[in-house]
């Protein structure tokens, strides 16, 4: 494990322990081995909150469905970026009805009043990811770590 560089006691009765860790310890690969998997478990929980995202889009868009095409193209999606650093979560309007309609859905025009539902999902979830998030399952194995 480590090796006891020393110890010592202070006045107030702490005493302290300096240990120095090798690069092969097992706590050290440990601590490693967590830091590679809390991105993959955080990518999960986006994941899982993405699902969630999408439903509220679909059923609390503002605007009346006609041919429904506008609300089954509502999606969220969960990218993991950056050599597993960052997670991102985007809400959308499909391109498949046509490429300007979610945006005019969501900005308006001058003849017809805005219809927004990202930024109001925006505003309710972002909140809901923070507080929901339990940091003891991101540093959770689903199996032994790898070494």
């Amino acid at each position: 494990m480590g090796r006891l560089q020393g110890s010592r006691s202070s006045s107030s009765g702490k005493t302290t322990v300096n240990l120095r860790f090798r690069k092969n310890n097992g706590i050290v690969l440990g601590l490693n081995a967590v830091n590679e998997r809390a991105p993959i478990n955080l990518q999960k929980y986006m994941e899982r909150k993405a699902v969630e995202a999408e439903q509220y889009m679909k059923m609390r868009h503002p605007w009346k469905n006609r041919t429904y095409r506008a609300e089954n193209g509502l999606n969220a999606k969960v990218a993991l970026e950056r050599n597993m650093k960052k997670v991102r979560m985007s809400l959308n309007h499909s391109d498949i009805v046509w490429p300007w309609y979610g945006y005019y859905l969501e900005y308006g025009n001058r003849r017809q009043r805005a219809y927004p539902i990202l930024g109001p999902t925006q505003r309710e979830f972002g909140p809901r990811l923070l507080n929901e998030l339990n940091l003891s399952e991101l540093y959770r194995f689903t199996g032994n770590p790898k070494v």
